[in-house]
């Protein structure tokens, strides 16, 4: 009757142990002015025109035009041909086992994101250019209206992806509620976002400048209400908050 015991005690301990969380997260405050931090950074002039991605195959570049369509392109670098599907609007790029997986959101009305997968970006359609990516620049004719070659994995509502990121393989987006209350980490998994991390509180409310160094490496500068930056590094994040 005792060993009965011990081992139903077991089984409740082992049960109401807490799960292990994926990331570590650490918040810092420093006295520093986040403006001269964001002079000292050298950003490429080809992502400002909309270049989001490039591996040893492909350069992967972007349009967006709001309500009105966006598009993602890859333009093989060998042949310089140019393959392209419907995508509104990218925000990230990411690459597991060969596969290309393309973050896009839409913040208009209640908000909208949803990730697709390209296996094979040759199997889009093809195009003749891909056009600048400007403030003031009109993309809409160049807008692709096709979906060949893609495949919709999760479509939501009432969320914005603010960037992507790949650790031990799984994707991750840091997403952030159109209703202003949080700021999570979320995995994809079987077609939904599964909320793995809550930050702290909601982060972005304007679009963050992002500086990726890798997959699995990216720094995203915010500036209202709270300026600050949130930098992921495979399973460690930190919040640094400017306070000058």
């Amino acid at each position: 009757m005792k060993s009965i015991s011990l081992l139903v005690l077991l089984l409740v301990s082992i049960g109401c142990k807490k799960e292990h969380s994926v990331f570590e997260i650490k918040t810092r405050f420093v006295k520093k002015n986040i403006v001269d931090e964001l002079k000292q950074l050298q950003f490429k002039d080809a992502a400002y025109y909309g270049l989001l991605y490039k591996d040893e195959k492909y350069e992967v570049w972007k349009s967006c035009s709001g309500e009105w369509g966006g598009t993602i392109y890859f333009k093989n670098r060998k042949s310089s041909l140019i393959y392209y599907a419907i995508a509104t609007c990218p925000v990230s790029v990411n690459k597991i086992n060969g596969k290309y997986y393309i973050s896009n959101s839409l913040d208009h009305l209640w908000g909208n994101s949803y990730i697709l997968e390209i296996s094979n970006p040759e199997s889009m359609k093809l195009t003749e250019k891909i056009p600048l990516n400007l403030p003031g620049i009109i993309t809409r004719q160049y807008e692709a209206q096709s979906d060949q070659g893609t495949k919709k994995l999760v479509d939501s509502s009432g969320v914005i992806i603010t960037a992507s990121f790949v650790y031990n393989q799984k994707l991750y987006s840091v997403l952030s509620s159109h209703d202003g209350k949080e700021t999570t980490i979320s995995e994809l998994k079987d077609k939904k976002f599964k909320t793995i991390l809550k930050l702290p509180e909601k982060l972005f409310y304007s679009e963050p400048i992002i500086v990726r160094k890798a997959d699995n490496n990216l720094s995203l500068y915010f500036q209202n209400p709270k300026s600050g930056l949130l930098h992921i590094q495979d399973n460690k994040i930190e919040l640094l908050y400017y306070q000058k």
